[in-house]
């Protein structure tokens, strides 16, 4: 009787240890990369970095339009708003009329671009003749 308990022992035995050997290990996480605020407080200590400005945009109908200020005033669906435009958005200030739709992307009250909305031609042909597709 001690012989077959003897080798059924050895056998598990022998199994567990196989059966360990072929667990698979988590591989380490890799290293993250230090951001760009701990680098900056490396550099010069007591300083964070600015946040980056968030972007928005504005559709409106332009009401009043200086040139030599640089000022745009648009009245949109969420109202009346100033904007203070910068020099690349100011060179975009030609062609620019009152009344003209159009599409300003802003950081608060400062402009970074303007573009007017774009229309397809075939949709403009399509409703002079009141056709519907």
């Amino acid at each position: 009787m001690k012989k077959p308990f003897a080798l059924l022992a050895a056998a598990a035995f022998a199994l567990s240890i196989v059966a360990g050997g072929c667990a698979k290990e988590k591989p380490p996480a890799p290293p993250q990369p230090a951001k760009k605020e701990a680098v900056v407080s490396a550099l010069v200590p007591g300083k964070k970095a600015a946040p980056k400005p968030r972007a928005k945009l504005f559709t409106g109908t332009i009401e009043d339009l200086d040139e030599a200020a640089g000022t745009l005033t648009l009245k949109g669906p969420r109202g009346e708003r100033r904007f203070q435009a910068q020099k690349k958005a100011k060179e975009q200030f030609d062609g620019l009329e009152i009344g003209d739709k159009v599409i300003v992307k802003h950081d608060n009250e400062v402009v970074l671009s303007i573009v007017k909305p774009r229309t397809s031609k075939c949709a403009l042909v399509l409703r002079e003749n009141n056709e519907v597709l």
